[in-house]
């Protein structure tokens, strides 16, 4: 009999949410959107099925073995390698988590289906909700969400209103900034109105510090972001991690493990994942250190990443 995969990663560090322990919802580039900046790749199909993909029954019993078993977390994460929103038992796994633990729960979305009011419904009960709004129009949208067919630029907008009108937890809006697409103070400045609609508790301002999914994208400097926080107001703060994080011993172990791979050939993510036994979140935390100490180097080919050792 085949073991059930693991949908629960971490405990990790996290540049949002500080030690935060991961649950995965829907499988490995299950979305709505092709972002151009996504960390994990391109998605060859989006999506805007809800059905449940990994249901209650698993994820409640992983988790509370890892809880069990003396994880303590600031957050439970619920995210992973696509939109978990498409995930229809959603609202029972947020309330099955709190029944369990006291430990906030996060989710982290692209916000795509908030004009759905069922998806409203089933993430009330988060504590905190960290929706992405990428674009301040249609043309924008288009260029880096790269969405579903069926999805509108206004609707997502919209959907971010009416959510923020119907939930009393903390609403962290991230926007992502990428050059030649939204990074100018012009543009910048045309997010205000939309925030003031959305009314969130922080605006998180972040750029691509990991290998895209498109070639060609680079990170902006911090010195930019903190112009467009300026713009952006008080609630405006930069997350883009542009130092070393601190390591224990379960990251030496992972970082190791990573390397120990790639000295033999190239890898994807998802081999990585597979081969190390991990969620590719858990290894995309490490990689920010092994590429800025010139470990690691990646390649884009035809959307997808693959990690090499870095030559000498």
């Amino acid at each position: 009999m085949q073991a059930q995969p693991n949908f629960i990663y971490g405990p990790v560090p996290s540049r949002r949410l500080g030690l935060s322990l991961g649950v995965d919802l829907v499988p490995y580039k299950t979305c709505s959107y092709d972002c151009v900046y996504c960390q994990i790749g391109r998605t060859l199909e989006t999506t805007l099925e809800r059905r449940p993909y990994v249901t209650a029954d698993i994820i409640i019993p992983q988790l509370k073995q890892r809880l069990d078993a003396g994880a303590r977390p600031d957050y439970i994460t619920l995210g992973g390698s696509g939109e978990p929103t498409l995930n229809s038992e959603i609202g029972r796994i947020i309330k099955d988590i709190q029944r369990i633990s006291n430990i906030p729960v996060a989710l982290l979305t692209n916000g795509s289906l908030f004009n759905d009011p069922e998806v409203r419904k089933d993430i009330c009960a988060a504590n905190v909700v960290l929706p992405s709004f990428d674009a301040c129009d249609a043309e924008i949208f288009l260029k880096i969400n790269r969405p579903h067919k069926n999805i509108r630029f206004e609707d997502t907008a919209q959907g971010l209103i009416k959510f923020r009108q119907e939930y009393k937890g903390l609403i962290w809006i991230e926007l992502f900034f990428v050059d030649g697409m939204n990074a100018d103070e012009e543009t910048v400045k045309r997010y205000l109105p939309w925030l003031e609609k959305f009314k969130p508790d922080k605006i998180h301002l972040n750029t691509a510090v990991r290998p895209a999914a498109e070639s060609g994208i680079t990170p902006l400097s911090q010195a930019k972001l903190m112009g467009f926080a300026e713009i952006l107001g008080e609630k405006a703060e930069v997350i883009a991690a542009f130092s070393r994080p601190k390591t224990d011993q379960h990251t030496t172990d992972i970082r190791n493990g990573i390397l120990h791979m790639l000295s033999r050939r190239p890898c994807t993510l998802d081999d990585m994942a597979a081969g190390l036994g991990l969620q590719p979140n858990e290894i995309l935390k490490q990689f920010d250190p092994l590429i800025a100490e010139k470990q690691v180097t990646t390649v884009n080919v035809k959307g997808r990443i693959f990690y090499q050792r870095q030559k000498e």
